[in-house]
């Protein structure tokens, strides 16, 4: 008897293997953009920094596997559209993946969003007095629902597109253009290279950045699941901790 036992227990053993495997989650593929400090290449060409951090540990507190890959902007779009990856990080309200990826509905953190000036420049803090101004920003980057607003404007707002931070601000120091509109952080290191007092810096908006899954995800469940996991890390302080680590020493 005790060995046709063990014999059962074994064949019902071998038959619940199959269903076991089939539990494990899939890794699933979340596609980046570099943006310095909070996610930049390293020396392996990998993405690394805060951002990446705080990547491993929402997806490790849901126990779902990942890969993390490097893309500009428009391939990540792209890679989310043909279903090859599942996951970004977006500014609220992105007009292009609303239309293929559900947004979560807890903020991952916040930027801040400058005009940039030379001094003799008037300085604006309201998007509304953009109209009929020209403006440059970096192609590659949205900021969500400042978009819309400036879309919005009459007479309108014109857009002048630079390739790099760098090279808008040298179109704003050429005089290309009054006004640079871009994030505080990833243009703060080429902003502090420059002489005092050449280029002002005035705060417009607060943008924030939310998770994006992709409506050929199988299980939208997934995104209340990470929803679930940023409210529990905003409330117990680890996300801050984490970013602060980006934030330049003073």
């Amino acid at each position: 008897m005790p060995l046709a036992f063990g014999r059962l227990c074994g064949l019902i053993f071998s038959l619940l293997l199959p269903f076991a495997a089939q539990a494990e989650k899939a890794p699933i593929e979340i596609v980046v953009a570099e943006f310095p400090p909070y996610l930049q290449l390293d020396a392996e060409g990998l993405p690394s920094g805060p951002a990446v951090e705080l990547i491993e540990l929402l997806l490790a507190d849901i126990k779902q596997p990942y890969v993390i890959r490097e893309f500009p902007p428009a391939r990540a779009g792209q890679r989310l559209i043909s279903g090859q990856a599942m996951l970004t990080i977006a500014p609220d309200g992105n007009p292009q993946l609303s239309r293929i990826a559900l947004q979560g509905k807890e903020p991952l953190f916040i930027l801040a969003l400058n005009l940039y000036r030379k001094p003799e420049t008037p300085a604006i803090h309201k998007l509304t007095d953009l109209a009929g101004k020209h403006v440059i920003s970096v192609s590659a980057y949205s900021f969500g629902d400042t978009d819309a607003l400036l879309a919005l404007n009459q007479p309108p707002t014109r857009r002048l597109e630079a390739n790099t931070h760098e090279s808008a601000l040298n179109m704003l120091l050429h005089g290309r253009a009054d006004y640079l509109l871009d994030f505080a952080e990833p243009i703060r290191e080429q902003v502090f290279q420059l002489p005092p007092h050449v280029v002002v810096a005035d705060p417009v908006a607060q943008v924030s950045l939310y998770w994006y899954l992709s409506r050929r995800f199988p299980d939208p469940q997934l995104l209340n699941q990470l929803d679930q996991t940023v409210s529990a890390r905003s409330a117990d302080g680890s996300i801050k901790r984490i970013l602060l680590a980006s934030q330049p020493a003073q």
